[in-house]
């Protein structure tokens, strides 16, 4: 049997999962009493690049910062890293140290090293290039869903079903500190873009503000009534977004915790009659600030569970020009530098259906 996917594991933390197929997709079954609208079909994502190097569920994707390089992990324990642009010759470079699935991915900034967190519960650093592992950080007793490289590049965090926030020193591989101010598994960790602050998200539905260098806990922000799935930092460092299965994005001030807008979807009235027509509410997976500033994505579902999902994104700072296009599930988004492209892990079960597309995961780059 496969480990589960980070989006599954979010499920079994959050006390859902009874609700969860490790082999296939969660199906949302209505009562009877209960009238739910079915999916109508979205314009589709425009995609430009598949890549199919993986043998089981891609579950953290990362692009380099120079643009160059994509970085996929997966449950088959592998960490891949593959050309952005198709037409390179450039021999994906695989990375097999782990002993588990792989949940989590991140580059150094100099995009020459990649950093990996793992259900066996190590961090672990490699060359992007030669493969060859530079380090192995240990300490953390559960899962380590997320991980992070500090901008100015001198340390990595890493956050973990334990409940705990871990600092590692690069230059010395030592472990700094441990943060230990959540009460359920930590989902998303983030740097501010200056390195003095990390932020975590938790399924105990908190963002922790910590000071980097201390590690001591700066304040809470309470705004979500569920578990916290994602966060992402605004380039300019003055704005936190922040995705919950209480199907919100908040986007709320980093200093103070004062609370700019909520998505809580798309044009909801006509949605709830015409589907094409908006977005309704659902849980939030994924959330990624565009590296210009400009624009905000994540991803979720659409009345059919783990089955389909929804790319939205709209302008951060105004919450217009919305966009949304349905895909197949959804197991992890991030920007491209340049702030063009998306790329995002799907799974393809044909199972009944006519399409011609093969069965199994893939990651694939779509225009933003």
């Amino acid at each position: 049997m496969e480990h589960p996917s980070r989006r599954e594991l979010l499920w079994g933390l959050a006390g859902f999962a009874t609700l969860v197929c490790i082999e296939g997709c969660a199906q949302f079954i209505p009562s009877p009493s209960v009238a739910v609208p079915l999916p109508t079909p979205r314009p589709q994502a425009s995609v430009l690049y598949s890549y199919r190097g993986h043998t089981s569920r891609v579950t953290t994707v990362a692009w380099s910062p120079n643009g160059k390089y994509i970085a996929s992990g997966s449950l088959d324990q592998s960490v891949q890293v593959w050309a952005a642009n198709p037409n390179d010759h450039f021999h994906p470079s695989i990375y097999r140290g782990h002993t588990a699935g792989v949940q989590a991915v991140a580059w150094s900034p100099e995009s020459n090293r990649v950093v990996s967190g793992s259900i066996d519960q190590t961090v672990q650093v490699w060359n992007a290039r030669t493969e060859e592992r530079l380090a192995l950080y240990q300490g953390h007793t559960n899962i380590v869903m997320t991980i992070a490289w500090s901008p100015d590049g001198q340390y990595i965090a890493s956050g973990s079903a334990d409940g705990t926030v871990r600092l590692w020193d690069v230059a010395t591989g030592k472990q700094k500190y441990v943060y230990r101010g959540h009460s359920a598994s930590v989902n998303s960790v983030v740097w501010s873009p200056d390195s003095q602050r990390i932020a975590s998200g938790s399924s105990d539905k908190t963002i922790q503000i910590l000071d980097a260098t201390t590690g001591n806990r700066m304040y809470t922000y309470r705004g979500h009534t569920d578990m916290v799935s994602s966060v992402s930092w605004a380039p300019d460092g003055k704005l936190i977004a922040s995705g919950s299965w209480d199907k919100t994005v908040q986007v709320w001030n980093a200093s103070t915790g004062a609370v700019v807008y909520t998505y809580r979807g798309y044009n909801v009235q006509a949605a709830r009659y015409d589907s094409t027509k908006g977005v309704l509410p659902d849980l939030i997976f994924n959330v990624a600030w565009s590296p210009n500033g400009k624009r905000i994505a994540a991803t979720t579902q659409v009345y059919c569970g783990d089955s389909c999902g929804v790319v939205l994104g709209w302008d951060a700072y105004t919450e217009k020009n919305f966009s949304s296009s349905i895909d197949l599930p959804i197991f992890a988004l991030a920007w491209s530098p340049d702030s063009t492209r998306l790329v995002t892990s799907v799974v393809v079960s044909t199972q009944g259906s006519s399409t011609e597309e093969a069965d199994g995961p893939y990651v694939q780059i779509t225009q933003a």
